[in-house]
């Protein structure tokens, strides 16, 4: 029983993650019902885990991105949603995948980027619509939602290898 809930939480989990990208793509939002959801669906993944979770180192790479997102929020690098669920995620990675996550996300939004660039100079823009690179907004919400879904991926990595 306790497997099929661990299950569910990693699916649920990963649903978020999508809708969360989602959202970011039509209207460069990241709900914050989508990151407290996650939240707390944590210890419930911690509670129903096969395997024991260092929650407590959890929860200090989730404290660790979320004052580093801070900063670079302040500095107008990153938006407010984007911290939150990476930090989010960062908590369900912890010192194991936070690595690979934050790898990940990077590609994925490298890929982003160049593609909202695509799009966006695409429609050729007059002389007077000259648009900079810098000002156009990127869903980085995917690339987070991708980094994740690995993060998510490698948890369930018990689930699959488990008689």
């Amino acid at each position: 029983m306790l497997m099929a809930v661990h299950c569910a939480v990693l699916v649920l989990a990963a649903v978020l993650l999508v809708l969360a990208a989602i959202n970011d793509a039509r209207h460069y939002r990241i709900p914050n019902r989508i990151c407290l959801a996650l939240l707390t669906l944590f210890p419930v993944f911690v509670a129903t885990a096969p395997q024991a979770v260092a929650w407590e180192q959890n929860i200090m790479v989730f404290g660790l991105m979320l004052v580093s997102g801070l900063a670079l929020f302040w500095a107008h690098v990153i938006g407010a949603g984007d911290i939150k669920l990476l930090a989010t995620v960062g908590l369900w990675g912890g010192m194991h995948w936070v690595g690979v996550f934050l790898l990940v996300t990077a590609l994925a939004g490298g890929v982003v980027t160049l593609a909202v660039a695509a799009l966006t100079f695409a429609r050729q823009p007059s002389q007077t619509e000259r648009l900079s690179l810098a000002k156009v907004p990127v869903p980085y919400g995917i690339a987070i939602a991708v980094g994740g879904l690995t993060v998510f991926y490698r948890l369930s990595a018990p689930v699959h290898f488990s008689g």
